[in-house]
């Protein structure tokens, strides 16, 4: 008789503990994913978000196994990835990173990269020309291209969240800066039906004091 109570007893307790590793955290997963930009070798996404602060983004080629893939942490509400193969098939896994509470659920997305462009010319030579404490002047390299793009903002901001200019200039004017306060400026071309072409490398400049 005892021996069949304390077997009635471990049972109890492997059951209450098991049931207490599979209960979920207080983690909240992200929201859906939305594609925000998609180009032959970059991909720029966001996604709906509570309070959540910080989170885990993983990507390969579609197939890969999870823990293999690119790893980045981000606290942004946008992720740019950049570096991929054209026409390739990628699947990317986002989830929350809520610190002490531990990881959420993944959630994913399967995107198709462009066909290589040839049509769209990136700007080249992104330079410098004048600089005070609150503007910017910039010139660039045409590429037989008649409109541009420019992004800009605080150093390390992500591409989509930045603020955006538009001109038929192969130059610009930044204004309204902060002094001593370093800026990261992009510019692409916007071919119109043939959408935008590939960014130009960043030009980091810091405003006069």
């Amino acid at each position: 008789m005892r021996k069949l109570l304390l077997l009635a007893i471990v049972g109890l307790c492997l059951v209450s503990c098991s049931k207490d590793d599979d209960a979920p955290n207080n983690c909240k997963q992200p929201g859906s994913i939305i594609i925000e930009q998609l180009n032959s070798t970059s991909i720029l996404f966001s996604w709906g978000i509570d309070t959540e602060t910080a989170w885990e983004v993983e990507y390969g080629p579609v197939g890969f196994a999870l823990g293999t893939g690119t790893v980045r942490q981000t606290s942004q509400e946008s992720f740019f990835i950049e570096d991929l193969e054209p026409a390739t098939e990628y699947r990317i896994y986002l989830r929350t990173n809520c610190g002490s509470d531990g990881f959420s659920e993944y959630i994913s997305v399967d995107v198709v990269t462009a066909e290589p462009r040839v049509t769209c010319n990136p700007p080249s030579n992104l330079q410098l020309v004048s600089l005070s404490d609150t503007t910017i002047e910039l010139s660039w390299d045409e590429n037989n291209e008649t409109a541009w793009e420019i992004e800009y903002g605080p150093t390390g901001f992500a591409l989509g969240t930045g603020t955006t200019e538009n001109t038929s200039q192969n130059s610009f004017n930044i204004e309204g800066l902060s002094p001593s306060t370093t800026y990261e400026i992009y510019v692409r071309a916007n071919c119109g039906s043939d959408g935008f072409s590939t960014y130009s490398d960043a030009l980091v400049i810091t405003t006069d004091g």
